[in-house]
């Protein structure tokens, strides 16, 4: 009977025992570095929120800065608040922001409803008439008020520049905790910083910033839609003759396809008007359907916070589009807030439901809570 060989459980003595060290990784591959990694998560988790209070109510942010009138208890009443305040700003992850001319006060242009605003000081106190569409392109004295006052806008917000809040919201763009800007601003003092540029006209990729309401800053053709920077030596502002400008003056372009198809014996297809690129009362808005779609995209993600700034919410559609995003956060268990120099009508604040906190003052003393 043919017997098996067995191999010997242990190598016998005389076999040649390599080195350990040849059995080791090699020691030119460096391992990761997961300590740094873990402490960098570790700081910036997002620690438990610990106080809430209750629906709509009021924090006084500048008695709180300016806080030598308030006594012990006061202060410490309104700590929390501005505690709260803090962590939305500090730890928020994903932001949403609708902002109104009340960020950009401070930089020296006034805003609309106040009694110091553009509605009450133009135009004998209806300077809202300026903003309407049919008013302004129906009467040529109007659209003579109207080119004064972009004209002069425009020369204002070149002059300016961004605010304390603008400054921040650009941190947060930076450090990609800002989804997005709603900004109902024409100044273009947001745009300015690098944070929160925009697409004009709006297109994909969908940019930080979206403009409601258009800007001072471009003037853009009825007809050949073509967008140029804002040129106000083109636009007449007084009775005075002068052939370089005209109330709605004509477009280059569209005048310079004119004559090529002149040339060519082509027939005239007419010649276009240029006009500020501010949206206006009463006017079909151009990107109104693509400003819904990046709307109704962003509600689909899962935002933290909310911002509303520096309006009084009187426009229709960004009201809707603040009640969506104030239901959208709620629903995540994040932070709502209202900024506003003068306490929001109740039917906005009933109609928005679900604000945490109206924090009223200077939102530019916001920044001091970061």
């Amino acid at each position: 009977m043919k017997q098996k060989f067995v191999l010997p459980i242990t190598p016998p003595s005389t076999a040649e025992k390599k080195p350990q060290t040849e059995n080791r990784c090699n020691e030119n591959l460096k391992p990761r570095r997961l300590l740094p990694q873990l402490k960098k998560s570790v700081r910036n988790r997002k620690p438990r929120l610990s106080y809430r209070p209750e629906l709509n109510s009021v924090f006084d942010l500048d008695a709180y800065v300016d806080s030598t009138h308030l006594s012990k208890s006061q202060r410490h009443h309104m700590d929390r608040d501005a505690g709260f305040i803090s962590y939305a700003l500090n730890y928020s992850k994903r932001m949403v922001v609708v902002s109104g001319a009340g960020i950009s006060v401070a930089a020296g242009i006034p805003d609309f409803r106040s009694s110091e605003g553009i509605f009450s000081t133009v135009n004998g106190g209806s300077g809202k008439d300026l903003f309407d569409y049919n008013r302004v392109y129906g009467d040529e004295s109007m659209s003579l008020k109207f080119n004064q006052l972009m004209v002069s806008l425009f020369r204002l917000s070149k002059n300016c520049q961004p605010t304390k809040f603008h400054e921040m919201l650009n941190e947060f763009a930076r450090d990609g905790r800002l989804l997005r800007l709603y900004t109902q601003n024409i100044d273009g003092l947001d745009t300015q910083l690098p944070h929160l540029s925009t697409n004009v006209p709006l297109a994909k990729p969908i940019p930080s910033t979206v403009q409601l309401h258009g800007s001072i800053k471009h003037m853009e053709c009825n007809k050949c839609l073509n967008i140029k920077p804002f040129d106000p030596e083109l636009f007449k502002c007084d009775d005075k003759f002068d052939s370089r400008t005209e109330i709605i003056p004509s477009c280059p372009q569209c005048e310079e396809y004119e004559t090529v198809r002149k040339i060519a014996g082509l027939r005239s297809t007419g010649v276009g008007k240029l006009r500020p690129r501010v949206i206006l009362y009463n006017e079909v808005h151009p990107e109104g359907d693509f400003i819904g779609e990046i709307a109704n995209n962003d509600l689909k993600k899962r935002i933290d916070c909310l911002i509303i700034v520096g309006t009084s919410l009187k426009i229709p559609g960004v009201k809707n589009i603040c009640r969506q995003f104030a239901a959208k956060v709620h629903a995540n268990r994040g932070i709502v807030l209202y900024l506003n120099t003068s306490m929001p009508p109740k039917n906005v604040l009933d109609s928005l439901k679900f604000v945490d906190l109206v924090v009223l003052g200077d939102c530019q003393h916001v920044t001091s809570l970061l």
